[in-house]
């Protein structure tokens, strides 16, 4: 709990209500989504599902600083103003164990971003709201263009907008810890190294 950075979110967040209230409405979360286990009767428990993904959004919406949110500035400043517009509904589901989240998009069709049982305990704090910024990228009708990988830098997808958040959180966050800082930027190299078909031909140092 300290490793991921859920104690330290929490404690920052302090059983909130009203950034709880704001984020519910945000990201339209319904209550048959995140009950049966998911922490939707405990949504303080920083051990439940609910709790963690509200620990990832305190996280995307907070680490500029509170205030510091420029439209035309860094990612980190506007990124959590791109989700919440993006992201149509955010739900919990157990998933297959082999990703993290997925996001469906189209016309007439239902359009959701499902996260998963990996999102929730395979992933630190600051991962997640990294990984919530990439599914609003799909939210944005923005899929990957070569199997589970974008084909470049160029391409402009979900994975670099993942990596440029986790970059400028490693740079600038206000409030993290150099832990938690080198975890978002092991994890953009991570990508960076995997995640594109074409190497994007640098690392974060």
């Amino acid at each position: 709990m300290d490793a991921s950075g859920d104690n330290l979110y929490a404690d920052r967040m302090k059983e909130w209500q009203a950034f709880f209230d704001w984020a519910w409405d945000a990201y339209d979360f319904d209550e048959g989504d995140w009950n049966e286990g998911f922490g939707f009767e405990d949504r303080w428990d920083r051990t439940k599902a609910l709790a963690r993904t509200m620990a990832g959004l305190y996280c995307l919406v907070y680490s500029p600083g509170s205030g510091n949110w420029d439209p035309d500035g860094n990612i980190l400043q506007w990124g959590w103003r791109y989700s919440s517009k993006e992201i149509d509904e955010l739900d919990a589901r157990c998933g297959n164990g082999t990703a993290n989240a997925r996001t469906q998009w189209g016309i007439v069709i239902d359009n959701w971003t499902r996260l998963f049982l990996n999102f929730f305990y395979g992933q630190g704090v600051v991962l997640r709201a990294g990984t919530i910024l990439h599914e609003a990228r799909h939210a944005d009708w923005k899929g990957h263009d070569d199997g589970n990988n974008d084909s470049s830098w160029e391409y402009n997808g979900a994975w670099r907008w993942q990596v440029v958040w986790l970059w400028w959180y490693y740079v600038a966050a206000e409030g993290s810890t150099p832990a938690l800082k080198l975890q978002a930027r092991q994890r953009a190299n991570a990508i960076l190294a995997s995640n594109f078909t074409k190497d994007p031909g640098f690392r974060i140092q």
